[in-house]
């Protein structure tokens, strides 16, 4: 019964091992589909020989040597191409090599192989899973993908990878041409913003330079990427500085080179007096969305000026501030951010007398808490605030982020 399902595969025309070994594909692990291809065709011709009643195309069995069977012996010929395939897995080691040509010069330690297979070789496999009646059949895609992985690995010394590789390779069979897409390369570590005056992002042509870009700059000359982006924890506000260590991912597009001196990177990052970074170590786009969606407390350094002089004891009543804030979205940034009420939490705060009109405050919060319309009320969008319980016009005159709660990566 099971040599004659092998023998229907072959019943019209020539049928290579890889397309019939990968009809039986969920059968008897430890083959190759054009090993178990062999083995089933070798059965049928057993068979053949031993006088049973088969149908099969006879090119199916070139090569082989009947002794008893001259009959079909006499009409065995050199085959065709296949009838499934087209001779594709023929093709599999040119394709290989082709890609691995186009893969010199780039710098990677795992790939992926993806193919475009044509709609008619996947009818001609669907056909012959109807007219057989196969349950336990591998889709071709799925083989070509593995054997082209499996030869590229021998020629190029670099592993296939499921998930997440360096790069990815799309083949259309039909042509043959690769296209090779280098996947991003990202980089976790952490950062200070040690001057006022430039933004996290990069802001062009509001800022001629930016943290990311700092941080950019030596990893695009030593990757010969194409472009850059930042992901952090939050981020600072332009004229504010970042004190504490602020987790972030750098994202390097189409990086040619991965092989880093990252102790070197970060001396040049840090030459630059304006941002400073603690390490560099490879990571995923995992990390990145993980500080995204984190919301640590956060504790600021602010230095406020009051339009009327005040007593130092009178800054008491500061205490207040501990507690749920009630914040609308700040008028500074309604341009881009939707009009909503927020309740965010004062933790702890601490002030310094400096004169009638100045004060050092210290102010631990949730994470999104707005600290400089914590000191100016916006006009009562925040409430309570400093303003509102000094009954005096308060501003913050400078802001420093000092710590950030750790963030579990």
């Amino acid at each position: 019964m099971f040599t004659e399902r092998v023998a229907k595969i072959m019943s019209k025309h020539y049928v290579c091992d890889s397309c019939t070994g990968r009809q039986f594909g969920q059968l008897l692990s430890g083959y190759t589909n054009a090993e178990r291809g062999r083995v089933l065709r070798t059965a049928v011709a057993f068979a053949i020989d031993a006088g049973q009643k088969i149908e099969a195309e006879p090119s199916n069995f070139f090569g082989y040597k009947f002794r008893q069977n001259k009959d079909f012996a006499s009409a065995v010929k050199k085959p065709g191409k296949c009838r499934v395939c087209d001779g594709l897995f023929e093709k599999i080691d040119t394709f290989a090599e082709r890609i691995a040509k186009q893969l010199k010069g780039l710098e990677f330690s795992t790939f992926l192989v993806g193919t475009t297979v044509s709609r008619k070789l996947l009818e001609r496999e669907e056909t012959l899973w109807e007219d057989v009646g196969i349950e336990t059949a591998e889709p071709l895609r799925a083989e070509v993908n593995r054997e082209l992985g499996k030869r590229l690995e021998k020629l190029t010394g670099k592993r296939a990878e499921l998930k997440k590789p360096d790069v990815a390779i799309l083949v259309n069979l039909q042509t043959g041409r690769p296209k090779i897409i280098i996947n991003p390369l990202y980089l976790f570590g952490y950062y200070r913003k040690l001057v006022r005056g430039i933004p996290q992002a990069k802001w062009r042509p509001y800022y001629r330079t930016s943290v990311e870009e700092v941080i950019a700059r030596p990893l695009m000359a030593a990757t010969k990427g194409k472009a850059h982006k930042i992901h952090a924890a939050g981020r600072e506000d332009v004229d504010a500085r970042c004190l504490a260590w602020r987790p972030f991912v750098v994202e390097i597009l189409q990086p040619k080179k991965r092989e880093l001196d990252y102790n070197k990177i970060v001396k040049q990052i840090n030459a630059s007096k304006k941002v400073t970074v603690k390490f560099l170590k490879p990571t995923t786009m995992d990390t990145a969305r993980k500080l995204k969606e984190a919301a640590p407390d956060k504790s600021y350094h602010a230095l406020v000026a009051l339009d009327k002089p005040i007593k130092k004891a009178e800054l008491k009543k500061l205490s207040k501030l501990v507690g749920t804030i009630h914040q609308r979205t700040p008028e500074r940034v309604l341009h881009r951010r939707a009009e909503l009420m927020r309740k965010r939490e004062v933790k702890r705060i601490k002030w310094k007398y400096i004169n009638g009109k100045k004060f050092e405050l210290d102010v631990t919060g949730s994470s999104g808490l707005y600290i400089k319309e914590l000191i100016s009320s916006d006009n009562g969008r925040t409430k309570p605030s400093v303003s509102e319980l000094l009954d005096r016009k308060a501003v913050c005159k400078a802001l420093d982020v000092v710590d950030i709660a750790q963030i579990k990566i």
